[in-house]
């Protein structure tokens, strides 16, 4: 169900009108923007629609194993490593060895599905005065501008500096674009956080379970501050997430399985989570490979304490010969789409949680952190860290580092934490996969072959040094 890709998805994007179901994206018709935005029900379907390219890029659409996210922000870290070089010619294999180039396939899908995203929201949100709902028409700014930035958010954390597009534009007006600064990419993703936190609800009825909330504009906006390292600001949108009798209604589940089972999707600890049905034609997804009997850093499994629950998730359940997910993704195959249907999870409060204390740590070392750090843990079955254990700032972020990898692994995480920790070397060295040497212009990926040779400007659009 995925349209038709143009270069830097700048040319005018076909849009889709949508079945009643949250979830179910499928397409009936394709219309220019200018037909299109007439009634209600076609900015309804068109917000609606903003939503899918995430689960293109997340999880991916049934029958593709390899979701393009999955490979660039997990297996590029130290958590899991691809054990196929010769699959699909070698393009995952590079991007975990650090030999991906510019002409990577993964790459330049990841590039034009983020900036197809970003079209939808820039089409939507100019048609925004179709709406004369007083309610809905600010929701779906709210929303669109909260998966505006979420896409903005991923392309300056793997690309850098990037064309920045806050409104629909031409294909001629798109080969005269520049890359504009990663300053400015992080001010229109703040800019974006900061609208949709006024104007987005706090929760939804159970039919509309999965759009974005003004709690899931607070964190995202809370893990943008960490990655800038405005830590003051962090702490400020963080704190209202973790107060005691917030609105918000975020929890720890007692039993940390129950946050993934299929059975309990969208429960207390779910801030945002790409959403996944497995009984609809097209809204299932496979397995991806990484997810299916890993390549697991031995050392973070010897890592976790006996007693630790967040260790069985990363076991393998047997579905069939060639199918053994680990715990944390398992799910069944629907005997008729033969897709699974699991939830993709972005933010949960278990990382709200580690952030908060991560970002009270480096604002002034404060015992006070010791306490989100240790309620972590805790739910876990894992012994809790004392002031004496941690007696100093930089004890401290070691250990809350650490424990974003014990709590959060095949979850997208890690390598953007290693990356904004500068500790990516370290932990390449210290761990049990296999050796990589690499270096730290590679924190970030090449832009796509195909964006360079169609710019032909290295003055406007430079290529990534090193590559």
């Amino acid at each position: 169900m995925k349209n038709p890709i143009i270069i830097l998805s700048l040319a005018c994007v076909g849009l889709f009108s949508c079945k009643k179901s949250f979830l179910t994206l499928t397409p009936q018709s394709q219309a220019t923007d200018v037909s299109f935005y007439k009634t209600m029900a076609d900015i309804t379907n068109a917000v609606t629609a903003a939503y899918e390219p995430l689960q293109t890029l997340y999880m991916g659409h049934f029958p593709s194993t390899t979701p393009v996210f999955v490979t660039m922000m997990e297996t590029r870290s130290d958590n899991v490593e691809d054990l196929n070089p010769g699959g699909n010619a070698g393009t995952e294999f590079n991007i975990d060895r650090f030999l991906a180039k510019s002409d990577n396939a993964d790459i330049t899908t990841a590039w034009q599905s983020i900036y197809s995203g970003i079209a939808r929201c820039n089409i939507a949100l100019a048609h925004l005065d179709v709406v004369t709902d007083a309610t809905l028409k600010p929701r779906f700014e709210g929303e669109l501008k909260f998966l505006r930035a979420l896409h903005y958010f991923n392309l300056v954390r793997m690309w850098g500096a990037a064309p920045l597009e806050l409104a629909p534009i031409t294909a001629a007006d798109a080969q005269r674009q520049s890359r504009n600064s990663v300053q400015d990419l992080y001010t229109a993703i703040e800019n974006d956080l900061t609208r949709a936190i006024s104007v987005l609800p706090v929760s939804y009825g159970n039919a509309d379970l999965g759009r974005a909330t003004q709690g899931a504009a607070k964190t995202l906006l809370g893990k943008v501050y960490l990655t800038e390292l405005k830590y003051t600001q962090a702490v400020g949108m963080l704190k209202d997430l973790v107060a005691a009798g917030n609105t918000y209604g975020y929890s720890l589940l007692p039993a940390i399985a129950d946050v993934f089972s299929v059975n309990n999707k969208m429960n207390a600890e779910i801030v945002f989570a790409v959403r996944y049905n497995k009984t609809a034609t097209g809204e299932g997804h496979g397995l991806p490979v990484y997810f299916n009997q890993p390549g697991l850093d031995p050392k973070l499994i010897s890592s976790y304490e006996p007693a630790d629950t967040r260790k069985d998730l990363l076991t393998t359940v047997t579905l069939d010969a060639n199918n053994k997910p680990v715990k944390k993704y398992y799910d069944t195959f629907d005997p008729n789409t033969k897709a699974m249907g699991s939830d993709f999870i972005l933010l949960r409060y278990a990382d709200v949680l580690l952030m908060y204390a991560e970002a009270l740590n480096e604002t002034g070392y404060s015992p006070d952190a010791l306490t989100y750090l240790n309620a972590v843990r805790t739910r876990a079955g894992a012994s809790v860290y004392t002031a004496a254990g941690l007696p100093d700032q930089a004890s401290f972020r070691t250990a809350v580092l650490n424990e974003r990898r014990l709590e959060l692994p095949l979850e997208l995480h890690r390598w953007f934490d290693l990356v904004r920790a500068n500790t990516a070397a370290a932990a390449f060295i210290n761990s049990g996969l296999t050796p990589i040497s690499f270096q730290t212009y590679q924190y970030l990926y090449p832009v796509p072959q195909s964006e360079i040779d169609i710019m032909n400007n290295p003055s406007t659009f430079p290529q990534n040094k090193g590559y």
